[in-house]
């Protein structure tokens, strides 16, 4: 029997799309631990906010816009304890009818499947993810700067440079629900937030990582709506 004490940290609740989807047992699981939502402004700051108040040991970081089938702490953090490492997050799938967001599914599911156990994470992390808090709290936080994206990449590059670790397991998968009328205006916002990132690269500071070789099957499966995706993700970062 696992024995640990875990609080849920939601940043940014709301978004136009229903908070934590559950599709079972919602009751009992939403009672299991205590939950902190803020709606601060800025991502950064929010997920800083949550740092805060936290006082467990253990922190489930839980975007407001996933769906899960069951309590992912137990999973999550047997991986932890098996391997001691800072951080483990859960894969995800992308929801939507656009087609744009099958394209999105596709790529999720290519990853799912390239990594059907535990990788390295090297970057984002934090959509469905168990954190020791005291590791967060050693790098110091989540950089406020990052008021619309980045945050994730940006202490998840911070713990590597640390020799901290963050695993991603396939144990446990997210359905990812995305707005589909906003989801252009965000995605360019976004890009804020990556110049941003790429602004604060420093030698001492972004350790090597490797990178996975490109999944050409990508292609095979649907050329033709990848290349309209990636034609529209051009225009939107103009």
């Amino acid at each position: 029997m696992m024995i640990y004490s875990c609080e849920v940290l939601t940043p940014l609740g709301g978004m136009g799309v229903p908070t934590v989807w559950m599709e079972c047992n919602k009751e009992k699981w939403l009672g299991s631990y205590t939950w902190h939502v803020s709606t601060v402004k800025g991502v950064g700051a929010a997920r800083n906010e949550l740092l805060n108040k936290a006082q467990s040991s253990l922190v489930l970081w839980l975007d407001s816009d996933v769906e899960l089938e069951f309590d992912p702490v137990p999973v999550l953090f047997e991986v932890m304890q098996k391997f001691n490492v800072s951080g483990v997050c859960a894969g995800q799938l992308t929801v939507g009818r656009k087609w744009f967001l099958e394209v999105a599914a596709e790529m999720d599911k290519l990853e799912v499947e390239r990594h059907g156990g535990v990788k390295v994470v090297e970057e984002r992390a934090f959509q469905c993810a168990l954190y020791k808090r005291e590791d967060l709290l050693k790098v110091g936080g989540f950089d406020s700067m990052f008021d619309v994206a980045g945050e994730d990449n940006d202490i998840v590059r911070r713990m590597l440079g640390r020799g901290m670790l963050v695993l991603h397991c396939n144990k446990v998968i997210v359905k990812h629900h995305v707005n589909e009328q906003t989801y252009w205006r965000k995605f360019k916002g976004y890009h804020k937030g990556f110049s941003q990132l790429a602004a604060t690269m420093q030698a001492e500071y972004q350790p090597e990582t490797q990178r996975s070789a490109l999944d050409f099957s990508m292609f095979r499966r649907m050329p033709l709506k990848y290349s309209l995706y990636k034609l529209r993700e051009k225009i939107s970062l103009r």
